[in-house]
C-alpha cells in the first residue's frame, strides 16, 4: 500500500497563514482598488465599517470612496436599522454583463446563447407542464409534492430564472452589439 505522501497530487499547495495573503493582497492593490473589488462582490447590502474591515481601510476612506462609486451610480446606498449600507448599482450591474458578453462573444454566439436560454425554457415548461418559475414554485410547495420532487422543483425554477436573465441580457446585447462592438466603426462627418 501506498504511504500517504504519495496520494497527495504533485502540484498540492499548503494553504498558509490567512495573513501573509491579506499582507499581499494590501501590498499590492491599493484601498480603492480593494474597496471597489469588495463593494461589486456584495450578494446583501453591507456598511462601510464592514467593507473597510474587509479591505483594510479605514472607515472614513472606505466611505469616501463608497460614495463616490454612489454618485458614479455604480453602487446604491439605503438607510438600513440606522446605518448607511452599500450594495451594487442593478443598472449598472446589467449594463456590465450586458458589455461584457458583447465584448466577449460574436453576434452569432450571442444569438445561440438565447436561443439554447429558450430551449432549455421550453424542455422546463414542456416537463413540469408549467408557465413560469413562479409556478414551478408552486408546484413545489403542492401537498401532494414529496420533499425530493420538491427540491427538484425549486432547483429547476432557479435555473428557469437563470436561463430568462440570460436570455434577456442576450436580447439587449443583440440591440446594443453595433453600438458596443469593437467592430463598430461610426460614421465619419466627411463635411468636417
Amino acid at each position: 500500500m501506498a504511504d500517504d505522501e504519495s496520494l497527495a497530487p504533485p502540484e498540492a499547495i499548503e494553504i498558509g497563514d490567512e495573513g501573509e495573503h491579506t499582507d499581499e493582497w494590501t501590498e499590492e492593490m491599493p484601498g480603492v482598488d480593494r474597496v471597489i473589488s469588495v463593494a461589486l462582490t456584495l450578494e446583501q447590502p453591507r456598511t462601510a465599517d464592514w467593507i473597510a474591515e474587509q479591505t483594510e481601510v479605514s472607515p472614513t476612506t472606505a466611505r469616501s470612496h463608497l460614495e463616490r462609486l454612489v454618485d458614479l451610480h455604480i453602487l446604491s446606498a439605503v438607510e438600513q436599522r440606522g446605518a448607511k449600507t452599500y450594495y451594487p448599482d442593478a443598472a449598472y450591474q446589467r449594463f456590465k454583463e450586458v458589455s461584457q458578453l458583447i465584448e466577449e462573444h460574436t453576434r452569432s454566439e450571442i444569438e445561440t446563447i438565447a436561443v439554447t436560454a429558450k430551449e432549455d425554457i421550453e424542455e422546463l415548461r414542456e416537463t413540469y407542464g408549467v408557465e413560469s418559475a413562479d409556478e414551478l414554485r408552486k408546484l413545489a410547495t403542492a401537498e401532494d409534492t414529496s420533499s425530493t420532487e420538491a427540491r427538484e422543483c425549486f432547483k429547476k425554477a432557479s435555473e428557469w430564472d437563470s436561463h430568462s436573465h440570460m436570455v434577456s441580457i442576450a436580447e439587449e446585447a443583440l440591440e446594443r452589439y453595433e453600438k458596443f462592438s469593437e467592430h463598430y466603426q461610426p460614421s465619419v462627418d466627411s463635411a468636417a
